[in-house]
């Protein structure tokens, strides 16, 4: 499967459109729960892409 730039960046993009959305509705305690766990998912994501990084 070919890891281009383009695509894992738009599919980060949406994601992030999604969480805003999501973010909107939401009460102050129930947010710093979704955004730590928020966090973690990103993290591990930027962690595969790194590993999967053609230099």
């Amino acid at each position: 499967m070919k890891n281009s730039g383009y695509y894992t960046g738009s599919l980060f993009v949406r994601e992030l459109e999604r969480l805003k959305e999501e973010y909107i509705q939401l009460d102050l305690d129930d947010m710093k729960v979704m955004m730590k766990e928020d966090i973690l998912l990103l993290e591990k994501a930027m962690n595969m892409l790194y590993k999967n990084k053609v230099y």
